[in-house]
């Protein structure tokens, strides 16, 4: 079984590894250097903090310019028929294979450290297994090295081949439907921003103080959501099902949380530093949804209702 997202959040690899290549940058994708999202640092101002059931139910500032799991999945989807396509051209037979389920992503439940009672009760800190995203990754396992090379478009010591296209016929498809996954993953790279710099503020520093305390009075001794989450007793097999002893402790971790109102709190300095980061690559923001909104279009051309 897999472990629950931790506030020390990674880039998610949906658009670089689980649908099988990425797209082309977009004509306003230029970074900082070294890649990193501009990002204020003084602390933004936080005014209210109000109670929230779930996050998914909150209103983030970058959601405005994030796609759905479904929009994702029509994207990634209409990309690969494009692909398909070109690889036509080679006389290759492609399968696209069907739409990404993904059926955990974009889901902010537990996303600022465990939340749902129900679930630490059933699970502890391991995920549901019945809500892993499905990735289509073996629809073409039998793709020679030469054929990859016309899918991908390059190959060590290997010089380009006449008429394979820039990133190959992989590349191709995302450029036909204007989808740009490396806009995709910079959004991802601004959200794990705002969440670690919540986390680092010294007003969520003392509500994970007042949350320990908590901790201390049902039992358990931790300094953060991290260090349980992340206790090395429930990973010593990370294949097996949460244990009598995760789960009381999940549920005294879910607890404490909702005496705090660690969700309401969290979220509402969450949401004044994705403001403040909006604020500051405002720009480059509406330049990349606008763009996935056309690309949004031509997937639904290319789909045609299917």
């Amino acid at each position: 079984m897999k472990r629950l997202v931790t506030t020390a959040m990674v880039i998610g690899v949906l658009a670089i590894a689980g649908c099988s290549g990425g797209g082309s940058a977009s004509p306003a994708a230029t970074r900082n250097p070294g890649g990193v999202p501009t990002s204020p640092v003084s602390p933004p101002a936080v005014t209210a903090s109000p109670t929230v059931s779930s996050l998914n139910n909150a209103s983030l500032p970058l959601d405005r310019y994030t796609t759905t799991a479904d929009e994702y999945a029509e994207l990634n989807y209409a990309s690969k028929l494009m692909t398909a396509e070109c690889m036509k051209r080679f006389g290759i037979t492609y399968n696209p294979g069907k739409r990404l389920k993904l059926l955990d992503y974009r889901d902010r439940t537990n996303d600022l450290g465990l939340i749902d009672e129900a679930h630490a009760a059933r699970f502890g800190y391991h995920m549901d297994p019945a809500r892993y995203s499905k990735h289509d990754t073996n629809s073409n396992p039998g793709l020679t090295t030469a054929q990859s090379y016309i899918l991908f478009g390059e190959r060590l010591g290997k010089s380009d081949r006449e008429g394979v296209p820039e990133d190959g016929c992989m590349g191709e498809g995302y450029r036909k439907v204007g989808w740009s996954t490396e806009d995709d993953v910079w959004l991802q790279e601004l959200g794990n921003d705002a969440k670690s710099r919540a986390f680092a503020d010294k007003r969520a520093v003392a509500l994970m103080a007042d949350w320990s305390t908590c901790m201390r009075k049902s039992g358990y001794r931790y300094d953060n959501v991290d260090d349980v989450n992340n206790d090395q007793r429930w990973w010593k097999d990370e294949d097996a099902p949460a244990g009598r002893a995760e789960k009381n402790t999940a549920l005294a971790d879910v607890r404490c949380k909702k005496k705090l109102n660690y969700l309401g709190t969290m979220t509402s300095i969450l949401v004044a530093y994705q403001q403040q980061i909006v604020e500051a690559n405002l720009e480059r923001l509406e330049s990349v949804r606008a763009a996935t909104q056309q690309a949004l279009k031509n997937a639904a051309a290319v789909l045609g209702g299917r």
